[in-house]
């Protein structure tokens, strides 16, 4: 379960959009499943002249009834909106199940007041799921509670997460959210960048495009010049910031699409802002002893140059591949639960994915591309604690990147069935993986990893088909992990764009 959380200053505005169609006419059969008071007696009226709409006056009156009364001392953005939502194939929740999840959020949080203290007003309100299918509830709360007291809030995100943890236990919902056990964190898109993807045509955004080719980039990159000159190989304007007081230090960088890859001005996105653990930090974590570069190398530095293979050539490329991956797969079978090989393993393996989900799905758009997003999750390294160990089979796996990287997208349609063997490969490496990542007690990482290999089940299921007809029992999608459970459209440019120097955002550690 993911919370959302953000502030207003309209109670009404909020109902309105509520009661509203939504941005994309997602809004249907809005109704209160919960609130401080009876859901009957909040609900609003239908409007007898308007069919289709709600008298909202009285409902918004009434939550805003104990701001009204503290006058100059209430807080300014008193309105707190916070969406829970669940996977697109969470299993079906009822309202009353949704009015038992928000009572048990708000009380968690400290809203419904107790004995000693005086509650919040707020109310729940199920419309329907989202754009992208999710379903979700709205939970629209004042910050003043009934005897007359503002509401400070502190650490609202890291408390929501918290909780909305133990309601995953509680309810037997999904656990795929890394970052709660320790990962490093994602930032999330946001409404306006959804928008100008969708208005260009394409359901992916800049983000989202530009992590899985940084991330592919990093595939079987040796050092940090090697990782910047792939980037610009594949496309991508690179900028690095400079420290301020040692111009000659790089503390930071940002990465855009070309203009021909996108309407309007380049948008600059720091590694940090793509992925926590694309800060350049955390990359160079790779290569502890790796020289690094100059905001001027970084500058200077020319796109990867390989020779290009022939039609032949690029299909034993990508046979030899797809068995280094089936080789690989049956090797991890043997590398016990706790090994410390594990994050680099992991991590490998989200590497590799990328770089085939680039070759294979150049729009970003696809089963691959999805899972590649996902399962980059599941291999987050932690927050804090040491860079994962060296691995045999992550160095492997470094190789097999390397080697589909050189071999790039297929040119020919006579070209794809080995291109869909290679992607068949990665599908079982994935779905080992996920299995695999279970037995070592990472709810969300073992969570997030599933989701990645369901993500891949129709490309197994259709080679199997393939190959015997249609099967009595095609391969087993993965069970999803829950709370109490153990744990081929060749247009990637090979040009480089223009580079520009200014970064938009600053880089973090």
């Amino acid at each position: 379960m993911i919370p959302k959380v953000t502030k207003g200053t309209r109670v009404r505005g909020l109902l309105e959009y509520l009661w509203g169609p939504g941005k994309a006419e997602e809004h249907t059969n809005p109704r209160i499943v919960a609130g401080y008071d009876d859901p009957a007696v909040l609900a609003p009226p239908v409007d007898p002249s308007a069919p289709g709409r709600w008298l909202l006056g009285e409902l918004a009156a009434k939550l805003d009834a104990p701001q009204e009364a503290l006058g100059d001392r209430g807080i300014d953005e008193y309105v707190l909106q916070v969406a829970l939502s669940v996977r697109v194939d969470e299993r079906e929740i009822s309202d009353a199940e949704w009015s038992k999840i928000a009572h048990r959020y708000v009380e968690e949080m400290g809203f419904a007041g107790d004995a000693e203290r005086a509650g919040c007003r707020w109310i729940a309100v199920h419309h329907g799921r989202s754009v992208n299918g999710n379903d979700h509830i709205h939970l629209v709360i004042t910050r003043a509670t009934e005897d007359g007291a503002p509401v400070y809030l502190r650490g609202e995100w890291k408390q929501s997460q918290q909780v909305c943890d133990r309601i995953e236990d509680v309810f037997g919902l999904r656990k795929d959210t890394p970052g709660r056990a320790g990962a490093t964190t994602r930032p999330a898109e946001n409404r306006p960048e959804i928008d100008q993807a969708r208005t260009a045509g394409r359901r992916v955004t800049d983000r989202q495009l530009l992590r899985r080719e940084v991330r592919a980039a990093l595939a079987g990159a040796k050092d940090e010049a090697d990782w910047v000159a792939r980037m610009k190989a594949a496309g991508l304007l690179v900028a690095a910031r400079a420290d301020a007081d040692d111009p000659a230090k790089t503390v930071g960088y940002a990465v855009a699409l070309p203009p021909e890859r996108r309407a309007g001005k380049p948008r600059w996105l720091s590694g940090r802002l793509l992925d926590q653990d694309l800060s350049l930090h955390r990359v160079r974590q790779r290569w502890p002893s790796g020289e690094r570069l100059s905001a001027q190398q970084w500058k200077d530095a020319v796109p990867r140059e390989h020779r290009v293979l022939a039609g032949p050539q690029r299909v034993g490329v990508w046979r030899a591949t797809a068995a280094a991956l089936e080789d690989i797969t049956a090797r991890m079978a043997a590398v016990a639960p706790g090994s410390a090989e594990w994050p680099a393993i992991a991590r490998a393996s989200a590497d590799a994915l990328a770089v085939t989900a680039v070759i294979a799905e150049s729009s970003g758009q696809g089963p691959v591309s999805r899972a590649a997003d996902i399962l980059a999750r599941a291999a987050a390294p932690k927050r804090s604690g040491p860079a994962p160990e060296t691995s045999t089979i992550a160095a492997e796996l470094a190789r097999v990147s390397d080697a589909i990287t050189i071999a790039g997208a297929a040119r020919h349609s006579r070209e794809a069935a080995a291109v869909v063997a290679l992607m068949v490969a990665a599908a079982r490496l994935i779905v080992a993986l996920a299995r695999l990542r279970e037995a070592q007690q990472d709810a969300h990482a073992a969570g997030a990893a599933r989701v990645a290999a369901e993500q891949m089940m129709p490309l197994l299921r259709q080679a199997h088909e393939v190959r015997q007809g249609p099967p009595a029992s095609a391969p087993a999608a993965p069970e999803p992990v829950r709370a109490g459970t153990p744990a081929v459209t060749p247009v990637r440019p090979s040009v480089p764009g223009p580079r520009r120097e200014r970064v938009a955002e600053r880089e973090e550690r």
